[in-house]
């Protein structure tokens, strides 16, 4: 059984900050998206569990590397499919747990979350990459999207 590297669990803290933000203003002055918690829960929970599914895939693919100095691009999992699965993931549970404490502020801070983590983190990480690993990752970045 492989042992698992914690540190290759990300936890972004722009979705963190936010999240907690988000909450304590839910409590303060509540926002609610819905009057009745089952469209909350519908969608919620389904979402929910695909972004865990999600990042849980995302860090099994990754398991082996050293995520802090990356040696190698990885191809397999999720990142076959997406440059940024982890991300995708935590965003996908941000908007679950907007849904399911049925609160607007989570909501509007979404063009925030994504705007902040497109531009201050995704595109910081690209020029990295491509500066450690040159032409193959520019083919990995011709061949996989960004995000989906």
């Amino acid at each position: 059984m492989n042992k698992l590297n914690w540190h290759n669990i990300p936890v972004p803290e722009g979705h963190m900050i936010l999240l907690v933000v988000g909450i304590a203003l839910h409590l303060w002055r509540p926002l609610p998206l819905f009057q009745a918690t089952w469209p909350a829960h519908l969608f919620g929970w389904p979402l929910l569990l695909l972004g865990i599914l999600l990042a849980a895939w995302a860090v099994a693919a990754v398991n082996k590397l050293d995520t802090r100095k990356p040696t190698t691009i990885i191809l397999s999992g999720p990142f076959a499919f997406s440059r940024n699965p982890m991300y995708f993931a935590w965003t996908l549970i941000f908007i679950a747990i907007a849904l399911l404490i049925s609160t607007w502020w989570l909501i509007i801070f979404l063009p925030i979350l994504i705007l902040f983590t497109h531009y201050f983190v995704i595109l910081q990480e690209e020029r990295q990459l491509e500066e450690q690993f040159g032409e193959p990752y520019l083919q990995y970045c011709a061949r996989v999207k960004r995000y989906l």
